[in-house]
């Protein structure tokens, strides 16, 4: 496929936890042509990203929706299982970014870690649904992850489906970064570092110089830019008209993030290539 820009995005404003004011964002991010929003980032998360999740998967059709998961205060079983649920509600448009501030060093890639091997646990064809027989699922299929880390030990099986993503899109942050080597999605940080990801995003302003921008993502240095937004309502119409021209050609598209990305899972990250397959006529 032709690589995509990506448009992406990050809020922490306190109304979006109230359904009447989060839904015209939503609406407004979809509109602005935005690939990812991510909800809360470091130093500022007013609200339950994972809970805003899963109200906002039903009432959208092609954003990504990023949770902000604090690895101070998370556990990774509940977070994989949360997670998977969500990606089923969305149809595979979900994705995280643990943040590791106020954690010893080494409990954000711990998580990333135990999570990862919770949703390999279940192999991508074991559901069956074969309701003439009553199976369901083959359990030969499910396994322990039996995960050990220096923080973090879960034995598993989740209870709760391989996501239809096979993982959920792990961001990272260059201003505040973790050590994992293959996350899909890096932000450039402001003094210019970049995490290791497949893609790369820029951090910038909403004066940016669009035609830069082009020109930088023509030449390989970039794969989209991200916004830090301070006022969602306001400042997502300007997106859209000052920087939708470079998403236009998919403005449409639907489908799951890693296919419309072009984001496989990395083969370092996972035991199997794909997510969940739901058989046909179930």
């Amino acid at each position: 496929m032709t690589r995509p820009f990506i448009l992406s995005a990050s809020l922490a404003e306190a109304a979006f936890a109230v359904p009447q004011s989060a839904a015209p964002i939503l609406q407004a991010a979809e509109a602005a042509g935005l690939d990812l929003l991510m909800m809360g980032r470091s130093g500022a998360r007013p609200f339950d990203a994972q809970v805003l999740l899963a109200w906002a998967a039903p009432i959208t059709t092609r954003l990504g929706l990023v949770a902000t998961v604090p690895a101070s205060n998370a556990h990774p079983f509940h977070v994989a299982r949360a997670l998977s649920a969500i990606d089923f509600l969305s149809a595979g448009r979900t994705g995280w970014s643990v943040i590791p501030e106020g954690s010893p060093d080494g409990m954000a890639e711990d998580m990333v870690g135990a999570a990862r091997a919770l949703w390999d646990g279940w192999g991508s064809d074991t559901l069956i649904l074969d309701k003439a027989r009553g199976r369901y699922l083959d359990a030969s299929k499910v396994r322990a992850s039996n995960y050990e880390g220096p923080f973090f030990k879960v034995a598993g099986p989740l209870n709760a489906m391989r996501p239809p993503l096979g993982h959920p899109l792990l961001v990272v942050d260059g201003d505040d970064p973790i050590d994992v080597a293959d996350a899909d999605i890096g932000l450039i940080g402001a003094d210019g570092a970049a995490p290791a990801a497949t893609r790369r995003l820029a951090k910038v302003s909403l004066d940016a110089d669009v035609a830069a921008l082009s020109n930088r993502f023509a030449a390989g240095e970039i794969d989209g830019v991200h916004f830090t937004l301070t006022d969602a309502l306001a400042q997502l119409p300007e997106i859209g008209t000052r920087f939708g021209s470079l998403v236009a050609d998919r403005i449409d598209a639907t489908g799951d993030l890693r296919a419309r990305l072009g984001l496989p899972i990395p083969q370092t990250a996972s035991n199997q290539p794909g997510g969940a397959v739901v058989p046909e006529n179930a």
